[in-house]
């Protein structure tokens, strides 16, 4: 599908790859980046209400002005325009997974009647596999998964179904991540980021989410 032109939007995974995209110029759409980190704090039943906002930025040692400075403005096309077709750009691991699965719930509570595409990529490849979405249980696995913390009741595809147990493994205190910290506390932060990363990349974490594991044990 022709995925170019003011009718669709594309959000992408992150302010990095919007730079990338704007810096490259990559089509003629409109594009907004989706700034957070779903598979940390906790959460609300309505995506990007107001309780959403200040729920987050709590979680995320912000401001309630912090957070929509950096997560809820630069997704101001979602909210202010209409558009025939959302392409979503995220990857396999569980923090982007944990993303996609917020603003199909988003789009589900909006009542969106237009195309979804989802755009899936690996970090570690430049084929990109489009796979189009159909709208309708979304809100149901945002639920039970990021809000109440419990197995999903509606069937997901099984990247998705991965993704949701590593983000149940991570809730546990003594997750190979942390049993990891544990055993190599001794190195510096910074180091021991870089391994972290390397080392368990279908979690997706990023500096900050590391950084704030690596203060409980140091």
């Amino acid at each position: 599908m022709d995925v170019s032109g003011e009718d669709v939007l594309h959000i992408l995974n992150g302010q990095v790859m919007y730079d990338e995209f704007k810096r490259s110029k990559k089509m003629n759409s409109d594009y907004a980046p989706f700034n957070e980190a779903m598979c940390v704090n906790a959460t609300t039943k309505h995506v990007f209400s107001e309780e959403f906002i200040e729920t987050r930025a709590l979680g995320h040692n912000d401001s309630v002005e912090g957070y929509m400075n950096k997560v809820i403005s630069p997704l101001n096309h979602l909210f202010n325009a209409s558009y025939e077709c959302i392409v979503l750009w995220f990857g396999d691991d569980m923090f982007c997974q944990m993303n996609l699965l917020t603003l199909l719930a988003y789009l589900e509570q909006s009542n969106y009647k237009g195309t979804v595409l989802y755009n899936r990529f690996r970090e570690d490849e430049c084929e990109v596999k489009q796979i189009e979405l159909e709208l309708g249980h979304y809100h149901t696995v945002y639920a039970d998964v990021l809000l109440h913390h419990s197995k999903p009741s509606v069937t997901v595809d099984p990247v998705m179904h991965q993704a949701i147990e590593l983000y149940f493994m991570m809730l546990k205190d003594d997750n190979p991540v942390m049993q990891y910290i544990q055993e190599h506390k001794h190195v510096s932060t910074d180091e021991l980021i870089e391994r972290l990363i390397a080392r368990f990349p279908t979690i997706g974490y990023g500096d900050v989410q590391y950084k704030n594991l690596i203060n409980r044990i140091k």
